[in-house]
C-alpha cells in the first residue's frame, strides 16, 4: 500500500489525498436533514485541517478516537474561504508511527541544545550539584534521550517535541545572565534548579501519538515526580550532602511560586525566588510569541484573544507605531511637586 508523504501545510485545493494523520478532535454531528456525519480535526506536525465524513459516519466514529492515527482518503476543498477535507475513507492505523511526523516539534537543533546544556553542567563549580546533573543528563542515556524528545507542556508553553530541552536551557541561560547581578546568590544552586526543575515532565506527559497527561502526571504532577527522581538519583551518589539536597528539593517544590499555580511550597530562599521568576519569564514570553505567530490574519494589528493571559497582543510594527506616536501624542507632563515627594 502506497501512502502519500505530503504534509498538511502543503495540501492544495482540489487535491486528492491519501494520508496518515492524527485525530486531534472528533465529533459525531447531525446535518440539517438529520443525517449523521463525522466532524474531525486531522493534523500532522505541519498543521491541521477540518475534515468531514458524510457516509457511514456512525460506524467510523465508533472505530476511531482522539489521539488515534488514521489512514484517510478524500479531496481538499475550500468552503467559506477555509480549506477542508471531504473524506470517502477513514480507518484506524495500527502500524508504527514516528511521533515527530505528527506532533509539533522545536525548530532548534537538538544536538546543539544538548551540547550547550552539557557545557553548563560541566561549568557548575559545586562538585555534588555537578555530579547530580551529570548523572541525569550525561550518564543516564535513557533519561537524556527521553528528555530531549519531551514537550514542556500540553498547551501553555513549549508545547512541542523538544520543548522541555529548549525551555530548560532557556531558564539555565537566564540564570547565567541574571544571577551575576546578585553576587550573594548561589549560582550553582540556581543552575542546578534550572536544569532539574521540570525533569518530572518526562513522566508527567505522554507524547507518542498526541500531547496529553499520563496517569502519574494526573495523580502526582511533575513537581512531585521530579523531587522523587532527584532523591533517587542523589541516593546513588554516596555522601551527597543532606543540606544541599534539601535546598535543591525546595527549589523544585517552589518553582511555580504560589499555591494557586500548583506550587506545593512558596519560595523561601533567594535562589528559589530567582528560579521562580526566570522560569515564569521564559514560559510566558515563549507562550505569547507562539500565540502571536499563530495569528490567522497576517495583516491584522492584533492577535486573537488569549484565554489564559486574558488579552489580545499587538502584532503591528512597533517601529511604525513609535514613529507615528511621536508626532501625534504629546509627551505627558509630570505633576508639580516638591522634589522630596518625587524621590
Amino acid at each position: 500500500m502506497t501512502i502519500s508523504s505530503i504534509r498538511v501545510a502543503d495540501i492544495q485545493e482540489n487535491q486528492t489525498v491519501d494520508l496518515l494523520l492524527l485525530v486531534n478532535r472528533k465529533n459525531l454531528a447531525k446535518s440539517r436533514n438529520g443525517k449523521d456525519y463525522l466532524n474531525l480535526k486531522l493534523g500532522d506536525s505541519s498543521g491541521e485541517l477540518a475534515a468531514f465524513l458524510w457516509d457511514d459516519a456512525e460506524r467510523a466514529g465508533a472505530a476511531v478516537n482522539e489521539g488515534d492515527c488514521v489512514h484517510i482518503k478524500g479531496r481538499a476543498q475550500v468552503f467559506n474561504g477555509n480549506l477542508q477535507l471531504t473524506l470517502n475513507f477513514i480507518e484506524l492505523w495500527l502500524g508504527p508511527i514516528d511521533a515527530r511526523q505528527f506532533l509539533p516539534h522545536t525548530d532548534k537543533h537538538i544536538p546543539t541544545l544538548e551540547r550547550d546544556l552539557r557545557q553548563i553542567i560541566n561549568d557548575i563549580q559545586d562538585p555534588w550539584l555537578r555530579r547530580l546533573c551529570q548523572a541525569f543528563f550525561i550518564k543516564d542515556q535513557e533519561f537524556a534521550k527521553a528528555f530531549a524528545l519531551a514537550p514542556a507542556a500540553k498547551a501553555m508553553h513549549h508545547a512541542w517535541l523538544g520543548g522541555l530541552l529548549e525551555h530548560t536551557l532557556g531558564v539555565a541561560q537566564l540564570a547565567l545572565k541574571v544571577t551575576p547581578l546578585y553576587p550573594w546568590i548561589n549560582l550553582d544552586l540556581v543552575l542546578a534548579g534550572a536544569l532539574l526543575h521540570d525533569i518530572g515532565k518526562v513522566h508527567e506527559l505522554t507524547y507518542e501519538r498526541n500531547l496529553d497527561y499520563s496517569t502519574a502526571g494526573r495523580l502526582l504532577g511533575h513537581v512531585m515526580l521530579g523531587v522523587r527522581m532527584i532523591q533517587d538519583k542523589a541516593a546513588t551518589l554516596k555522601g551527597f550532602p543532606a543540606a544541599t539536597l534539601m535546598l535543591l528539593e525546595h527549589l523544585i517544590l517552589s518553582h511555580h511560586g504560589e499555591y494557586e499555580y500548583g506550587s506545593p511550597k512558596r519560595p523561601k530562599t533567594q535562589e528559589a525566588i530567582l528560579l521562580n521568576f526566570i522560569d515564569d519569564l521564559d514560559a510566558k514570553i515563549t507562550a505569547v510569541n507562539s500565540h502571536m505567530k499563530a495569528a490567522k490574519n497576517t495583516e491584522a494589528e492584533w492577535s486573537d484573544f488569549h484565554r489564559l493571559f486574558g488579552r489580545a497582543f499587538y502584532l503591528g510594527s512597533q517601529e511604525r507605531l513609535l514613529e507615528s506616536g511621536s508626532e501625534e501624542v504629546p509627551s505627558p507632563e509630570l505633576p508639580s511637586a516638591e522634589p522630596s515627594l518625587l524621590f
